[in-house]
C-alpha cells in the first residue's frame, strides 16, 4: 500500500464512520450539543470540510474553495453554536463535496514533496508536508470519537458495537 492509498483509505473510512454514526440523526438532533460548548454533528461535518479546505490551500498556495464566513464559523478555534441554521443534509453535502476534493487532491499530490517543510502556521507536531497529509487523514477520526458521545446523549442505539 502506498502513502496515497493509506491516506485515501483513512479518509474514506472516516466518511463511512460518520455516515454510520449519523444516518439516524434528525435535523434537530444534528444540532444537539452533548454538553455546554460541545460540538454537534453539523459543526463537526462543516469543521472537517473547512479544515480540509484550509490544509489544501496551505499546501498548494491556492485560494480556499469555501467561504470565509464558513471558515470563521467552523474553523479551528471556533465555537459551536447550538442553532447554526444549517440542516443535516446541508452539512453532509459540504463534508461530502469537500471530501471528494480532498481525495482528488491526495491522489494527484506529488509524493516528492512529502519531506518538505510544512507550510507556515502548522504546529511543530506536523513539521513536514507528509505529516500535514497524515493530519488530513487523521483529523476526522478525532471527531468520530466526539460523535459517539453525541449518540449516547441522544440515547441512540449502538453502531458497530459503539455508542
Amino acid at each position: 500500500m502506498t502513502v496515497k492509498e493509506l491516506i485515501t483509505n483513512q479518509l474514506q473510512a472516516s466518511k463511512f464512520l460518520f455516515d454510520a454514526f449519523s444516518k439516524d440523526f434528525t435535523d434537530a438532533e444534528a444540532q444537539v450539543q452533548p454538553c455546554p460548548n460541545g460540538n454537534h454533528l453539523n459543526w463537526m461535518l462543516v469543521h472537517m470540510a473547512v479544515s480540509e479546505d484550509s490544509m489544501i490551500a496551505a499546501l498548494t498556495g491556492q485560494p480556499k474553495k469555501l467561504s470565509e464566513a464558513l471558515h470563521k464559523s467552523y474553523g479551528g478555534g471556533s465555537v459551536c453554536k447550538s442553532d447554526d441554521g444549517m440542516t443535516r443534509s446541508e452539512a453532509l453535502k459540504l463534508y461530502g463535496d469537500s471530501l471528494n476534493r480532498t481525495l482528488d487532491f491526495v491522489k494527484s499530490f506529488d509524493e516528492s514533496r512529502y519531506n518538505e517543510k510544512a507550510p507556515a502556521g502548522f504546529p511543530p507536531l506536523f513539521p513536514t508536508v507528509g505529516s500535514v497529509l497524515g493530519l488530513l487523514a487523521a483529523h476526522p477520526f478525532w471527531h468520530v470519537g466526539q460523535l459517539t458521545v453525541n449518540r449516547q446523549v441522544l440515547k441512540k442505539p449502538k453502531v458497530l458495537g459503539q455508542g
